[in-house]
């Protein structure tokens, strides 16, 4: 969560074993769920979310997945930002079904350190 110095919630987002329990999408680490306060959308705050979940996973796996809509071109560019990959596309992983098209699994390779915004693509 991020909070501004009155204590405000300006974003939060989501990081968590699943195992889906699916063909195609692996157990695992998997980051899922940013939200940013709507006056505070587009300065950065769900890369800082971003960087700080990798890194937490970096700790605890060598890999981190998330899904996302194949719509979501928001979600899909942070996600490429930081260089994940997309692995497959279907209209569903495990219990997530995807309206209005389809879901993309992506995965990205972390190691623990202060590099997880270094790797960052530019």
């Amino acid at each position: 969560m991020l909070k501004d110095s009155q204590d405000k919630l300006l974003g939060w987002a989501k990081a968590s074993w699943w195992d889906p329990d699916d063909e195609l999408a692996p157990a695992g680490f998997y980051l899922s769920g940013v939200e940013i306060a709507a006056d505070f959308q587009q300065h950065g705050l769900a890369s800082i979310l971003t960087t700080a979940r990798l890194e937490w996973i970096a700790h605890r796996a060598d890999r981190a997945w998330c899904v996302v809509n194949a719509q979501n071109t928001a979600s899909l560019a942070l996600q490429r930002s930081f260089g994940f990959r997309e692995i497959c596309r279907a209209p569903q992983f495990g219990s997530v079904q995807f309206t209005g098209g389809s879901g993309l699994l992506l995965c990205k390779e972390v190691t623990p350190s202060n590099r997880a915004s270094a790797d960052r693509k530019k």
